[in-house]
C-alpha cells in the first residue's frame, strides 16, 4: 500500500502551545469520543468548559480530535480503545515542551517517538516498520541520526500519512464535542 503524500498542515494553530491531536481512521466523531470515554455536550456547553473538552472534526478518512491541553490520545488504555479495528496516530505537546507521537493498529502500539529526538527514542512493537517513512519526511537521516526537520508541527506529518487521512482544514461544521475526566 502507498501511503498519501503528506499534506501542509496550515490548520494549524496550537493557541497556547498544548495539545493533542489524535487521527482517528474510519470512525464517525461521535464514536471516537465514546470509545475514549468523553461525555458528549453541545455547542453551548462546549463553549463554558476550560478542562477536558475534546473537539471531534469530522474530516477526510475519518476523525481528527483535538485537545487543547489534554493528553488522553497518548494513553495506552485510550489508544486501546480506539484503534480498536482501525488506525490511529496521536501527537502531543504540553507547556513544557514535552512531545510524543503514538500510532496504534488494532489495539496495538506500533510506534512511538519524541518528535524532537525521533531518532533515538522511537519504541513500540514494531518502532522500525516505518523508519522508510520518518526518512523520507526528514526526521531521521540515513545514518540513523536524528533528521533536520524534527520537532512537533513535523511529526503530524507521519500521523497524516499513517492513517491515510491528509487533514488540510479544520471543518466549521458537523464538530461533536466531549469532556474527559482524565
Amino acid at each position: 500500500m502507498s501511503l498519501p503524500e503528506a499534506p501542509n498542515h496550515d490548520w494549524f494553530e496550537s493557541g497556547d502551545g498544548c495539545y493533542c491531536f489524535t487521527f482517528v481512521r474510519d470512525v464517525a466523531p461521535e464514536e471516537a469520543l465514546r470509545r475514549i470515554g468523553a461525555e458528549p455536550v453541545d455547542d453551548e456547553e462546549a463553549d463554558e468548559i476550560d478542562e477536558g473538552l475534546v473537539d471531534a472534526y469530522p474530516v477526510e478518512g475519518g476523525t481528527l480530535l483535538v485537545e487543547h491541553n489534554g493528553y488522553a490520545g497518548t494513553l495506552d488504555e485510550v489508544q486501546r480503545e480506539l484503534s480498536a479495528g482501525t488506525v490511529t496516530a496521536a501527537v502531543f505537546r504540553n507547556v513544557n515542551h514535552d512531545q510524543m507521537f503514538t500510532h496504534w493498529t488494532g489495539g496495538r502500539e506500533i510506534l512511538n517517538f519524541d518528535p524532537q529526538f525521533p531518532a533515538d527514542s522511537r519504541g513500540g512493537e514494531d518502532p522500525d516498520r516505518h523508519l522508510a517513512e520518518m526518512r523520507a519526511l526528514g526526521l531521521v537521516t540515513e545514518n540513523g541520526e536524528d533528521g533536520p526537520d524534527t520537532g512537533v508541527h513535523r511529526a503530524l506529518a507521519p500521523a497524516a500519512r499513517l492513517t491515510g487521512m491528509p487533514v488540510t482544514a479544520l471543518p466549521s461544521d458537523g464538530v461533536a464535542h466531549g469532556v474527559l475526566d482524565h
